[in-house]
């Protein structure tokens, strides 16, 4: 059964959350994010789990998912996508070891990127040329005919 805080240990509490939680984000490319957060919510391997200031010590590993910071003021949320890796909960400090980690504006930035290779490719070209679109109706139509054509029961 867990104990609750005292009455006494419940302003320190309240003090430690205030001040915030020193958070560290780290992939294998360099440091990602680092600064003092309200809260930090992981995608662990058992599941989603949150942090706060005074949190007990944990171990943990992550699964492919968006970690989610909540600097202390009134910054809006980071969000940053990771593919895997570990946390290390200290009291005084969090240590988030990606495999890979991206944070969301780069994340947004790197699919428009790829959407626009992708439109520019010689098969995404080949694909929207009206010859080929002939082509596949015209393919379409053939198959239609033969499987009307089949005898059914």
């Amino acid at each position: 059964m867990a104990l609750l805080p005292t009455a006494a240990a419940l302003p320190g509490i309240v003090a430690d959350i205030a001040h915030g939680l020193p958070v560290q984000i780290i992939s294998l490319t360099g440091e990602i994010w680092s600064g003092d957060v309200r809260e930090i919510s992981l995608p662990g391997s058992e599941g989603r789990f949150g942090v706060l200031a005074q949190h007990a010590p944990l171990l943990a590993t992550l699964r492919e998912g968006m970690v989610s910071v909540f600097p202390v003021g009134a910054e809006p949320p980071l969000h940053v996508y990771v593919s895997g890796g570990h946390v290390e909960v200290q009291p005084g400090k969090v240590i988030v070891l990606a495999d890979l980690g991206l944070r969301s504006e780069n994340l947004d930035d790197a699919r428009a990127r790829a959407a626009r290779e992708a439109a520019a490719s010689p098969m995404a070209t080949e694909m929207t040329d009206p010859d080929n679109a002939k082509v596949h109706a015209e393919l379409a139509l053939q198959r239609l005919q033969q499987l009307r054509s089949l005898p059914f029961k």
